[in-house]
Parts: C-alpha cells; structure tokens; sequence
C-alpha cells in the first residue's frame, strides 16, 4: 500500500486503513471477533482490496451504487462495509434481525444494485435473487483475491459513504446519509475524546448496523491504528458469555447500552486487567448501574450523547464525570441550547439541544425532513437538555416521538401505521412503558365497528412483522372508532 495517503490533508476512512496498512503492516491487529477470526492491517487492507475487487469486477459495482449490507459483529461484516467504499458504492446498512417486511420497507426507499447477508438470513432478506450475495462466501472468495495494490476508487470526502434508517429528529424509519468525510470526523472526534492510539483495543458490544457499534465503537479506533474486537453475538445476548469475552478481550475501552452493563454485572464481571474506559451510550443510563460498575470494576462508567444524525455530540471523561451528566460537547463539536417558547437561545436551558459540527449528516432520504431538522448548518435534535454552572449537560427529555428500547429507537408512528393496516383496527396509538431495558412499546387501538380481536391476536400479527426490539408488549382496545 502507497505511503501517500498517510499524507492527506482530509482523511477518508479507507486511507487511513491503507495508512496504517503502510505504518504497521503485519505488527498490528486491525479487528478480531469473538468467533476467532483476527486480521493484521496488512491482511484487512489486502482482503478490503479483494473485496473491493470481487464487487467491481464480478458483480458490476460502480461508484455511486448503492450496496446493501446487513452485518453482523463479525470480520467478514468490516470487510465487506470497507471494500464497498473501495468500489466506489455507498454502503446502506440493514439490521441483520430485520424481518422480510421490515427489510421489504427499508430497501422501497433505495435502489439498491446489490444485497449482501448471512446464509441465515437469505430466506428473509433476498427477495430478488440475482441481487443477492451470501456474505460468508464473498468474504471468502474476496481473501482469495486478496493483494497489495490501488483500491478500484479512492471515494472522495464529500461523496456519500453510509445509509442508515433509525432517523431519529424525523422520528420515522428514513434514509440518514453520511459523507466520507462524516464518517471519518465521527471516528476523529471520538478518537481525540478518549485519547485512542495504536495501543487501544475497543471491545465492540452494540451492533455495527447502529451508530454506536460501527462508527464510535469501531470506525473510531481504526483511524487511529489501535485494534476492534467485534463481540459477534448472534440471537439474545448471553451475559455470562458477555463478560468472559470482555474479561479475556484485552479491551482497554468497552463500549455499550446501559442494560449491556447492569446484564454485565449480574453475570459477576468485575473488571480486567488493562480497561481504561468504559462508556454507556443510546440510552440513558441508570445512576445505581454507573455506581455499581465504579464499585466493583474500580472503573468509572462514562455516558455519551449522540444519534444516528450526528454521532457522537457530548461525552464525560475519568476526570469529569458529574453523575447523571452526558458531558461537555466533543472536540469539534458546537452546542446551544434553544428556549422551546420563545426560539432564542438559552443557558443553562433546558431547551433544545442544536449543534454544529463535522460529523453531522448530510441528509435524510426526504428534503422536507433534511430541512426541518438542518437549519442554516445547525441540527435540530429535538432533544431536552440542561447545563449546571460548570457545563456539564443533562438530558431532560425529547421533543420528537421516539422510544429507546436496549438503546435501540423505535418510532411509534412506523408501528402505528402497520397496526392500522390490520383489517379489524381503525386506529392506534403507541407509547412507551418504562421498563428495565428503556421504554416498552405498548399500544392502545381502536377497533372498526363490529370487529372482535384480542390484545394477544393483535401482538402476534403485528411482531410477526417487526425486528425484536420493536415488538409491542403491551395492547389495550379502548373500543371502537365509533364510541
């Protein structure tokens, strides 16, 4: 790999792969995965090459396609993401868990050319065949195309690199679009906050089809040559398995939900050897787990704010780390507050939370939303905040209609539009009941004149078409739309 791009003046992430390639070849780690896969940087960059190869050259890939990946915490899943920014394509990121409907809904909003998932998961994702690509046999085919030379395109900053759907400000399932240089100031910000360097190991406990899991907990220790160790958990989460993983990973900065933690700590894990940080993101996080974790780890729990439209905006550090506060904004980053009656800004607040920074997103899928939510350069982000006197910000509550259910949002409009699809349902309305693991969803419906349905029936129709996390747990029929 050429040295030159360790001397770009606007990294994108791929050259700072092939410049750490080129810095560390085989004497670093890039990623590993808890399945036992593991890849130096001149083994990554040389299979992300191949693979870049394979799609161009097999499949057709140009820049400017649009490739759908839905990954799982595996090597073969990074691989893939990077060598379809290597190929020019911008890489729209599906849940692995989605169902066919959800799946069915999300790719009606792209034009996707191709769609890469697990064996698993073709009978749900492959709806056209020939557009279809397992993901275990291209990684493999990819490492045997595996060389040293010139991705088939060097993406430039401004162009599009990613595609996620969990929007939101816009509090509905909608394209969010990053840039390259989105993502690789996403990866800088978060890097420069927590001080990662070529020694850092980040234990990658969230998805990587979610913000928090691919770009703060992996995409961030990459750039700066240290090594991602992705937790590859496949079905529900197995606390015991969980902690031995961590316990043995080497990780010197962990990364997770706040149920992830408190799942941690009920299955007896008490810290290791060598964890520097570890950070609570995509939820709010319980004081009795933040004290729990300090007081059997000996280190400290630290939160981070963020979403899918700008990840991350705020974070606590080890030498600041007032309980109950997200932090002080990020390097980079720009925060106001701005008063919710009046629309003049405000300190200490509460008001809306705006920020201003590099790793905000480019635009959503809908140019009514994109400017509804960016306004003049400043995001919107429909989130309550507060400050004390020394700066310290607080999360007071949300202006938009969303849920946070093990760290996941869940927009009640997308599941009150599905329930009224029901032939018996005239109308529904979703909330969210306080649980251990966030806000449940729950429902309230309103039946057409005549019908009979029970609350059970109404959950089995509607979870079948859902991913978990957006599984009603709770329904009341109030009556008919009549009464």
């Amino acid at each position: 790999m050429r040295a030159e791009y360790c001397g770009s003046h606007m990294f994108t992430l791929l050259d700072s792969l092939l410049c750490n390639s080129s810095l560390l070849g085989g004497g670093g780690i890039a990623v590993e995965d808890t399945e036992g896969r593991k890849l130096s940087y001149e083994d990554f960059a040389r299979s992300v090459m191949g693979f870049a190869g394979l799609l161009a050259e097999s499949y057709g890939i140009e820049p400017g396609d649009e490739v759908v990946i839905a990954p799982l915490n595996t090597v073969e899943s990074l691989v893939a993401i990077y060598g379809a920014w290597a190929a020019g394509a911008t890489v729209v990121i599906i849940d692995a868990a989605s169902p066919a409907e959800d799946v069915a809904f999300q790719l009606s909003m792209v034009n996707a050319k191709l769609f890469l998932t697990y064996s698993d998961n073709v009978s749900r994702h492959c709806f056209d065949k020939n557009k279809c690509l397992v993901l275990e046999k291209a990684y493999l085919e990819a490492r045997e195309k595996a060389r040293p030379r010139e991705p088939p395109y060097r993406p430039r900053p401004w162009e599009r690199a990613l595609t996620y759907f969990y929007a939101g400000i816009a509090g509905r399932t909608l394209p969010v679009n990053h840039t390259h240089a989105g993502l690789a100031s996403s990866a800088a910000i978060t890097a420069s906050h927590f001080n990662l360097g070529p020694n850092d190991r980040s234990f990658v406990s969230a998805p990587i089809s979610h913000a928090l899991g691919l770009q703060i907990s992996t995409l961030s220790v990459l750039f700066k040559g240290g090594t991602a160790v992705l937790y590859s958990k496949r079905g529900r989460l197995d606390a015991a398995d969980a902690a031995a993983k961590l316990a043995s990973s080497r990780a010197t900065i962990v990364l997770g939900a706040p149920g992830f933690y408190q799942a941690l700590l009920n299955a007896g894990y008490k810290g290791h050897e060598g964890l520097k940080y570890a950070v609570s993101a995509g939820a709010p996080l319980p004081l009795e787990t933040q004290r729990e974790w300090r007081a059997k780890t000996g280190v400290e729990l630290l939160q981070l704010y963020g979403m899918t439209e700008a990840a991350p905006l705020t974070a606590t550090k080890p030498d600041d780390n007032p309980a109950g506060s997200i932090g002080k904004p990020m390097p980079g980053v720009e925060l106001k507050l701005i008063d919710l009656e009046t629309g003049r800004e405000t300190w200490p607040g509460p008001g809306e939370a705006v920020a201003r920074a590099p790793n905000i997103m480019e635009s959503y899928g809908d140019t009514g939303e994109t400017s509804k939510a960016i306004r003049g350069g400043w995001l919107f982000t429909g989130d309550i905040l507060a400050a004390d006197e020394h700066g310290n910000l607080y999360f007071k509550g949300v202006r938009k209609r969303m849920l946070k259910y093990k760290g996941y949002p869940v927009f009640p409009r997308d599941l009150e539009i599905l329930l009224e699809q029901h032939p018996l349902i005239a109308r529904a309305e979703v909330y969210g009941v306080p649980s251990e693991h966030g806000q449940e969803p729950a429902a309230k419906v309103w039946l057409k004149p005549g019908a009979s349905i029970t609350p059970e029936e109404i959950m089995e129709w509607v979870n079948k078409k859902v991913a978990s996390y957006k599984k009603i747990r709770h329904v009341t029929i109030i009556g008919t739309a009549s009464s």
